[in-house]
């Protein structure tokens, strides 16, 4: 096979991976864990099942690799909008928002919580899930070491002030499911950026 027709096919194999995943991200987000079959993502995809297969033997093959992109996805914006931060270009304000809309109306939060809330009965999901998270984890927090330095550290690092943060994001994306009251929410959101405000600042920008 000549080099072209390779970059050929490594192309139309990386564009068939890339339709399988967002088609997983999309059952996902609209009928759910339980309901997200391999059948029904080969069909939104527009593949065939033996494409599919090729790529992507069974379902949890599927759902781990569209949870890593996820993942990868959404920790690859907090940096960039982090280092606008520290350069100068963003404000602590916009900064705070910026991270708030991309857990609310994202495709991330969601679709991997149909995938958590799945593996507390499901051992073998949970296993596959759990170094994926540790991950996620690892680039947040050395996000947050490079971008915001703590007031008094002894007491609360930037490490936990900006975990918090994320975990009151998640939990408030949770409630608006039930409750679209955006009032209510900003009302939270700047009581938090106070909050956060009085134990962390971002790095001056140099």
């Amino acid at each position: 096979m000549t080099d072209t027709k390779r970059r050929t096919q490594d192309q139309r194999s990386a564009k068939t991976r890339q339709m399988l995943l967002a088609a997983t991200v999309q059952s996902l987000m609209e009928v759910g864990y339980a309901n997200t079959s391999t059948a029904g993502i080969a069909k939104r995809a527009g593949v065939s099942r033996g494409a599919q297969t090729h790529h992507y033997p069974g379902k949890m093959d599927l759902i781990i690799a569209a949870t890593e992109e996820m993942f990868a996805n959404f920790a690859g914006e907090l940096e960039g909008l982090a280092g606008e931060l520290r350069a100068g270009r963003l404000s602590y304000d916009v900064f705070f928002d910026s991270i708030f809309d991309g857990v609310l109306n994202g495709d991330w939060f969601y679709s991997s919580l149909e995938i958590i809330v799945a593996a507390r009965g499901d051992e073998d999901l949970r296993r596959h899930l759990a170094p994926l998270i540790l991950d996620l984890h690892e680039r947040f927090e050395a996000n947050w070491s490079r971008t915001f330095v703590a007031v008094a550290p002894e007491v609360v690092t930037s490490r936990v002030a900006m975990n918090l943060v994320m975990n009151v994001f998640r939990g408030m994306a949770v409630q608006a499911v039930l409750r679209r009251d955006e009032a209510y929410f900003q009302e939270m959101l700047s009581a938090l950026k106070t909050i956060i405000a009085v134990h962390v600042r971002p790095v001056e920008a140099g």
